[in-house]
């Protein structure tokens, strides 16, 4: 990517400022309702709001709302700017200019490029301990993977503050989609005084200080998080909702039966057994999702147990009948997948493995002659922990899968349930868990990303050293789509994983007086600064 297209998009991102960013989020002549209040659920409690500590989506959808980074997305996903109202880059795309626009923090503090340097460079470093450091490192920012190890001080990381409102960046190497990492969440600022005032409790109603468009007001844990509209943000003027109260209901027929009752303004995940019924019975109240850039896979540990044996692990993918799972059980809109990464994305071309060509009958013969080649049957049958979280549907696909691989396999299945939030920060998943992804940004590295051998994320301990180099040269090239289809067939023929379905389109309840919540975005990022209520 040449200079000059960046310095276009960035004239692009600005003629988005004068257009319909900061544009009412509500049609002309819309009724609009005297109390702009909604309840939500976020579907579980979340570790921490803290833009460093945040390390999965429950999270991540709350810290849209609470902080903004340089650039936000539009409902169709593209880049549009946030805190950044231009941006540029030099001859040859290693130095990021961004000009910030006047904005302030919750508590009327000014908003500078300070702030970013001091958030960057505190998401980076080791003693902060964040589970997503390693973002900032995707893109190769001047001594990110060196300050990661220990080897250099967080304060060499390549950024720095020209002046209040011109932040820089500066990369060891040019990489092409860096301006679309920049809008997730983890890149948002922080407030200095605030975090060094309070430490670890800064993040509480009585401290927390945000850039975003809502602030905390309540917060009690496993009960509710209470959000009121920050009237400091740069463009409050067309913020409509004053207040949003988040509801951490893991168990998806529990938030629907509040929904009925008129207690909950949205019910994304519908139980499958009543889906169809209610879609019928609240025409007025059916919306869409699109098919997003998320991808649903089951982790195979290849470090310990009998997982370490490829053989069991190919046994248990083949036997997996993925119809069944996503038409019978998900009943989500799921597309069966085979492979990783979902075939729309941006720039990437998939391969199919030859086991995604037979059919499910020859599948299972495979699967029954690799088990018993591996030194597994009736009397000595293969015995496998599944962890999950305890979303009911996460536990019906479990039980559903260990089904199967009873029947086919003659396994004996250990399902272990955990609350969300202890799932998310298992360390030792046993030899299955439930694993997915959606996609940080639209790249085919947000996925390949995580299954290099010193991954975050990399619950299956997967660890090939040609992956490894294959990643690792994929991010100094400007088309690394031959090395990205490499790295995948690795992945898929060491079966690290079991692929299970991509999100496809799909159609959930929302209350027929809630505007603006179009779920059309591709990587699933919301920004409820968008959502109105319109008078009944």
């Amino acid at each position: 990517m040449k200079a000059k297209k960046l310095i276009a998009l960035s004239a692009i991102a600005a003629a988005f400022m004068t257009g319909n960013t900061i544009a009412k989020p509500y049609p002309v002549g819309t009724q609009l309702a005297d109390k702009q209040e909604i309840v939500l659920n976020n579907g579980a409690e979340v570790t921490s709001i803290d833009p460093a500590k945040q390390a999965a989506e429950p999270a991540f959808n709350l810290g849209r709302d609470l902080f903004e980074g340089l650039t936000i997305q539009d409902k169709q996903g593209k880049t549009i700017p946030g805190i950044a109202e231009s941006w540029q880059a030099n001859d040859n795309n290693t130095v990021y200019t961004f000009k910030l626009r006047e904005s302030q923090w919750s508590n009327g503090d000014p908003l500078t490029a300070q702030d970013f340097v001091y958030s960057w460079k505190r998401l980076i470093d080791p003693e902060t301990a964040s589970p997503y450091a390693w973002f900032a490192a995707i893109p190769g920012i001047k001594n990110s993977n060196k300050i990661m190890k220990g080897e250099a001080s967080a304060d060499s990381l390549g950024v720095r503050a020209i002046d209040d409102h011109t932040f820089e960046v500066t990369l060891e190497k040019p990489v092409p989609f860096f301006i679309k990492l920049l809008s997730h969440p983890v890149l948002a600022p922080v407030h200095q005084a605030t975090i060094e005032k309070h430490g670890s409790a800064w993040t509480q109603p009585e401290n927390i200080v945000t850039n975003g468009a809502f602030t905390v007001s309540n917060w009690k844990v496993n009960e509710k998080m209470v959000m009121v509209k920050n009237d400091k943000y740069w463009d409050a003027d067309n913020v409509v909702l004053e207040k949003i109260t988040w509801l951490p209901i893991g168990d998806a027929n529990v938030a629907l039966n509040r929904y009925l009752a008129g207690e909950i303004d949205q019910a994304l995940s519908i139980p499958s057994a009543q889906k169809n019924k209610l879609l019928k019975k609240f025409p007025a109240q059916v919306a869409d999702t699109s098919a997003s850039l998320g991808s649903t896979f089951y982790y195979l540990n290849t470090d310990k147990g009998p997982t370490q044996d490829l053989r069991v692990r190919q046994a248990l993918s083949y036997s997996i009948d993925r119809n069944i799972i996503t038409k019978a059980i998900a009943k989500n809109g799921g597309i069966p997948m085979f492979t990783l990464v979902p075939p729309q994305t941006d720039g990437f071309k998939t391969h199919t493995p030859e086991f995604a060509t037979w059919d499910q009958a020859k599948r299972n013969q495979q699967a029954q002659a690799l088990i018993k080649e591996a030194g597994y049957g009736a009397s000595n049958p293969l015995k496998l922990t599944f962890t999950v979280p305890t979303f009911s549907k996460d536990v019906k696909m479990a039980t559903a899968m260990a089904g199967m691989w009873k029947s086919v396999l003659g396994a004996q299945i250990e399902i272990k349930q955990l609350e969300p939030k202890v799932f998310y920060a298992l360390k030792d998943p046993g030899n299955i868990s439930r694993g997915g992804w959606t996609a940080d940004y639209n790249e085919a590295s947000t996925w390949l990303d995580i299954f290099v051998s010193t991954g975050e994320y990399n619950d299956s301990k997967y660890d090939n050293p040609e992956y490894d180099r294959l990643m690792a040269e994929s991010k100094s090239l400007s088309d690394p789509s031959a090395e990205y289809i490499a790295a995948e067939k690795l992945l898929i023929e060491d079966m690290a994983i079991i692929p299970m379905y991509r999100n496809g389109n799909d159609q959930y309840l929302i209350k027929a007086h809630v505007g603006g919540y179009e779920r059309t975005n591709p990587e699933s990022s919301y920004y409820r600064k968008n959502v109105y209520v319109m008078a009944r």
